[in-house]
């Protein structure tokens, strides 16, 4: 709010858990952005598409780890998958391939976004903790 006073306001809790729910419904990823020069504190949240985030060009095209993983992987259930591809195409690090009737995960891509999970018509796909990715950020203890 301090660097665009005139056009930006606080949110109530409930608007940002329904900005939150609508973004995902769109395939966009979630992200908090750190600056230590804001007394440790969130610089900013962003919900990105994957063709605008400059911290997915930065991973997916350069190699640069400038994002943390969640903490959790994409799991395909193959019950469910029916391979349509629409995960594939809406993973914003390339973390899906299909090969035939098969979708493919590539576990050292995935950073559990969930971009894949709120894009998938059949509910095929979830995240599930992976302690090898890290431990889950608790934003509740930021504060």
């Amino acid at each position: 709010m301090q660097h665009n006073p005139h056009s930006t306001r606080r949110l109530t809790q409930a608007e940002a858990v329904e900005l939150l729910r609508v973004e995902h419904e769109r395939g966009h990823l979630h992200s908090a952005w750190f600056k230590d020069a804001c007394l440790d504190r969130f610089y900013t949240l962003c919900n990105c598409c994957k063709c605008c985030c400059g911290g997915v060009e930065a991973m997916v095209k350069y190699g640069s780890p400038v994002m943390a993983s969640s903490g959790y992987v994409a799991q395909v259930d193959k019950t469910l998958c029916t391979a349509c591809g629409v995960c594939v195409d809406a993973c914003p690090f390339g973390a899906l391939s299909q090969d035939g009737e098969v979708i493919v995960h590539y576990w050292e891509k995935c950073m559990g976004c969930g971009v894949c999970t709120g894009q998938c018509p059949t509910e095929g796909i979830a995240l599930v903790r992976d302690e090898r990715k890290g431990i889950p950020m608790d934003v509740r203890l930021l504060i």
